[in-house]
């Protein structure tokens, strides 16, 4: 497989997984909420205020589709072991271990306002654990591309 091959598969991914996450942010979130404030009416008040959160909540997530879309085009030039690849991959560590700490303070503090159930609290602590060890993951992918392109830049030099 070639690498323009690959960037152009990374480029349809991003493009469907875009596709697919505005639809889940804005038909399937506000259509889920309308159904849960209608079925507990208890909770209704808070649609606006969780659907909002959401939303910000998602935005990184779209900060990740254009990171990679960046990334697709090192990979087609064949300089993933760049600096500045590290460098894109150490802000998506950075951007996702920032979403999943708002992520659980934002379920604690709407716990706090009685906007939240304790299980969904519970649920989302069990998402940021696995948000947080990926994170961490792309904190050491970052580390190693770091350490990978300062021993291709000392291969480029000899050569």
């Amino acid at each position: 497989m070639t690498f323009k091959t690959l960037r152009i598969l990374v480029r349809a991914a991003v493009i469907i997984v875009a596709i697919c996450g505005a639809a889940a942010c804005f038909y399937f979130l506000p259509l889920i909420g309308m159904d849960l404030a209608y079925t507990f009416p208890e909770y209704a008040h808070g649609f606006f205020p969780w659907l909002i959160f959401l939303w910000i909540a998602a935005a990184p997530c779209f900060a990740f589709l254009v990171l990679i879309w960046k990334l697709s085009s090192v990979i087609k030039r064949d300089l993933i072991f760049t600096h500045k690849s590290a460098r894109i991959v150490k802000i998506f560590a950075m951007i996702l271990f920032c979403d999943v700490i708002f992520f659980v303070t934002g379920n604690i503090i709407f716990l706090l306002l009685n906007l939240n159930h304790p299980f969904i609290l519970l649920l989302s602590v069990i998402i940021a654990i696995f948000g947080l060890a990926l994170s961490v993951l792309v904190s050491i992918l970052s580390r190693y591309l770091t350490k990978a392109a300062v021993l291709q830049e000392e291969v480029d030099s000899t050569i």
